[in-house]
């Protein structure tokens, strides 16, 4: 998984994102192979993400060599303001998972932990989903990426943003969402909220 998120230029509207957006995936991206799903996604505080799930990671990387020189691409790119840019590759922690057909934003979480090793957080994360996040039609997906050796990320879809914030906040009151607060190090978590807007 690829999760980029910016800003846009000054004076840039989202009609004119959302149509270079519409050209990058015609263009560009409909040319590459092994691409599993694609969004763009806005947060409350003005910044996008562009979004990529792909059949692995040696897929992303190869578009990031190629994206530079296609057309259809730099029509995207120009919008970008580069000095906001910031690039998360993710390793998706699970066997099997299924892109889901209807959902409305993602939960975008990372954080580092201060006990405990990926096996645990493995754990930890499928006891969430079967003891809490099962409770909840709103939870479209959800699973554990990892992005350096020591730094991770949690990712869910939701049908809704605000049951999304909900149930997210409400690990802080459940006993299996506290079993991961309890490893992370809050001092080096990240969250945010993003609405897919195409």
């Amino acid at each position: 998984m690829e999760f980029t998120r910016f800003r846009i230029t000054e004076n840039v509207t989202e009609t004119a994102l959302l149509k270079a957006i519409s050209d990058f995936e015609n263009h560009f991206l409909a040319q590459q192979k092994g691409i599993v799903f694609h969004c763009l996604a806005k947060n409350d505080k003005g910044e996008y993400a562009n979004i990529l799930l792909a059949e692995h990671t040696a897929v992303l990387t190869a578009i990031e060599k190629d994206i530079v020189s296609n057309p259809g691409a730099l029509s995207f790119l120009k919008l970008i303001d580069k000095k906001t840019v910031e690039i998360h590759y993710l390793d998706i922690e699970k066997e099997t998972y299924i892109v889901p057909e209807h959902f409305s934003c993602i939960e975008f979480g990372t954080f580092t932990l201060k006990k405990g090793n990926l096996q645990h957080l493995l754990s930890v994360s499928d006891t969430i989903e079967k003891n809490y996040l099962s409770q909840f039609p709103n939870t479209q997906m959800h699973f554990i990426g990892s992005l350096t050796e020591d730094r991770f990320a949690e990712v869910t879809f939701g049908s809704t943003l605000e049951a999304t914030q909900q149930i997210c906040f409400g690990y802080l009151s459940d006993p299996n969402g506290m079993l991961l607060m309890e490893m992370i190090d809050e001092t080096r978590m990240a969250l945010d909220f993003w609405s897919i807007v195409s």
